[in-house]
């Protein structure tokens, strides 16, 4: 197995725990962000701003891993072996819960349980778009998000209407998710 291939995730990771450290900490990136922000936004208040740095961050958590999961599997591919999805989840995964740790011990910045599983969740990402294709993944991935927001929406329209609670926006999104799941399966269907 050829050593090349696998400078690039090991390099990734090097930025990923130099990102880790207290210069990126939440109160240092605002220090910027923030003012950049409400020059894109001028109309916002410090809350929203607030809200989209945080947006952001967790955005960054997602991306970070999912490149650090596509270098291990086009490293495992290009060393000399089969690629391997499993292998390079676990080495994603992994260094998630020890970069938490390492922001734990930093003293100025804390570890996260929902960190660890952005960065996962985004490796996993990865490796489901690398395993199954751009097209394939899309398609699997919009009918998930279909089926979360009509049914999830429909059980939060039954909650409400239990509790005596507002509806309103749920009343039109519902049947939007419905139909639009609708619409997405028939398209799906091979024609006979």
């Amino acid at each position: 197995m050829r050593v090349g291939p696998f400078i690039p995730p090991v390099a990734w990771m090097g930025v990923i725990f130099w990102l880790s450290t207290p210069s990126f900490g939440v109160e240092e990136t605002g220090g910027w962000i923030l003012p950049f922000l409400k020059a894109l936004f001028p109309w916002a208040t410090l809350p929203q701003l607030e809200f989209l740095h945080w947006l952001g961050r967790k955005t960054a958590h997602v991306l970070e891993y999912a490149l650090l999961a596509w270098l291990w599997h086009r490293a495992f591919s290009r060393g000399g072996g089969a690629a391997r999805p499993l292998t390079s989840f676990a080495l994603t995964a992994g260094y998630a819960i020890v970069d938490e740790l390492h922001q734990g011990w930093t003293g100025s910045r804390g570890g996260s349980a929902l960190d660890v599983m952005l960065d996962a969740g985004g490796g996993a990402g990865a490796l489901l778009l690398a395993g199954w294709g751009w097209r394939r993944a899309a398609a699997r991935l919009t009918g998930a998000f279909l089926w979360f927001a009509a049914a999830g929406g429909t059980l939060l329209l039954l909650l409400y209407l239990g509790v005596g609670a507002p509806v309103r926006w749920l009343v039109v999104s519902v049947p939007l998710s419905w139909l639009a799941l609708w619409a997405w399966r028939r398209r799906r269907r091979p024609e006979r």
